[in-house]
């Protein structure tokens, strides 16, 4: 059995969070993404992996304290709503939506 260094394998690693981070740097793709989990939503109802695609792309973009001021939420709700803690308002997806550059629309 080969010896294999397991830190030297952790070094060159990275967790999945990171790895879709790294991939949501491009404003295309986030949109991409964000429209898939819409669509998941509208099928089974779960909103959890929606929010999750919001942190996710957020954090590609800044930390959720800088977003969160600039949205005109807290900090402490948009974490509440990333967990499933908190269902937010249409009126809060919106702001999140728009401070990131997006619209929310019905086709």
């Amino acid at each position: 059995m080969n010896n294999i260094d397991i830190n030297k394998l952790k070094e060159n690693t990275i967790s999945h969070e990171e790895y879709l981070i790294k991939e949501l740097q491009d404003t295309e793709y986030q949109k991409e993404f964000l429209n898939a989990t819409i669509e998941e939503f509208l099928e089974d109802g779960d909103y959890d992996l929606f929010f999750q695609s919001l942190e996710l792309v957020i954090k590609a973009r800044e930390s959720v304290s800088e977003f969160a001021k600039k949205a005109g939420v807290t900090r402490a709700a948009l974490y509440e709503m990333f967990k499933g803690e908190r269902v937010p308002r249409l009126d809060t997806v919106g702001k999140i939506l728009k401070q990131l550059g997006f619209k929310l629309n019905v086709a």
